[in-house]
């Protein structure tokens, strides 16, 4: 049986984590950091206790116990949500699409219109997920680069800037320059929608400039030792190579370093390669549109 999971829950969840299942997602912020799935069950009980509206979880149970559980958290905005957690037990990866598809009719619970995923691109899960109703719509590839070479790299020679509330609409206008048509159609086609889908990773955000118009967008995440980089931007492979370049310089002393790149970002996998990096990891980028229930129209008396 799937089911809502409730506060009443606490002692099989807890025993069910201790188990140590399986998660299947790939968070953008826990790429490169592992996370002890135990201290999920503060956040998914959190939300049963105080009706959070940024959460929401289902479990599988039979005889009592949870065999898998999913939780999808909000993103930016109230209409788009993502899988952030499908915990599985070795072997029972067939759990995956009875609990995406259930996922998929919570669209009039928690008011949201799409669903996103993100996983190992080699995981058995990618394809349950799309019997689940999950449409696959970008690959993304992981770089990693060994802290010894970083010294390498050259000193900046763009002036960059810290991204402003003001920029929304010039990030969106060079997004939707840079991404393909299925990307955007999954993503966004206009602002709202977009700003809503995109997740809340916390990162520095750069911006650069050029002829009044924003030409590049630089994210940067620090980890404990780590650092990590995506950029955005339509500029040509010179200008291209030296935004890698600003991203090295300003994440100097730390390592390893990793790029998150889009499969259509060809010309920045080349760059990376010629700096040193290599491809750790590929992951499947999938979403679905949820089922929402549609409020009809109808007839009220006319107050006086």
């Amino acid at each position: 049986m799937i089911r809502s999971l409730h506060l009443t829950d606490i002692a099989v969840l807890l025993f069910f984590l201790g188990k140590s299942p399986v998660n299947e997602v790939r968070m953008r912020d826990r790429l490169t950091s592992n996370e002890i799935e135990l201290l999920a069950a503060a956040p998914l009980l959190r939300a049963c206790l105080i009706s959070d509206n940024k959460r929401c979880s289902f479990i599988c149970v039979h005889r009592g116990f949870i065999q898998a559980l999913v939780s999808l958290k909000r993103c930016r905005g109230p209409g788009a949500w993502m899988v952030d957690r499908l915990l599985l037990p070795p072997g029972r990866e067939e759990l995956c699409s009875d609990l995406l598809e259930r996922a998929g009719f919570a669209g009039d619970k928690i008011e949201a219109e799409r669903l996103f995923l993100r996983l190992d691109s080699s995981s058995p899960a990618v394809e349950m997920a799309k019997q689940g109703g999950f449409t696959h719509y970008l690959t993304e590839h992981l770089y990693y680069l060994e802290g010894a070479r970083q010294t390498e790299s050259a000193e900046p020679s763009l002036v960059l800037r810290p991204k402003s509330g003001a920029d929304e609409h010039g990030l969106f206008r060079l997004y939707s320059a840079a991404a393909p048509h299925q990307v955007r159609r999954a993503e966004g086609m206009t602002l709202q929608e977009w700003s809503q889908s995109r997740d809340k990773d916390a990162t520095w955000e750069l911006v650069l400039e050029k002829d009044g118009e924003i030409s590049a967008w630089l994210r940067i995440r620090l980890g404990r030792t780590a650092g990590r980089f995506e950029i955005v931007t339509e500029l040509d492979a010179e200008e291209l190579g030296q935004l890698v370049n600003y991203s090295l310089a300003a994440l100097r002393g730390r390592h390893p370093l990793y790029c998150l790149v889009s499969e259509f970002q060809q010309q920045l996998q080349r760059i990376l390669e010629e700096q040193g990096f290599s491809r750790v990891a590929s992951y499947s980028c999938l979403s679905k549109q949820l089922a929402v229930r549609v409020r009809e129209p109808q007839l009220v008396p006319l107050q006086a």
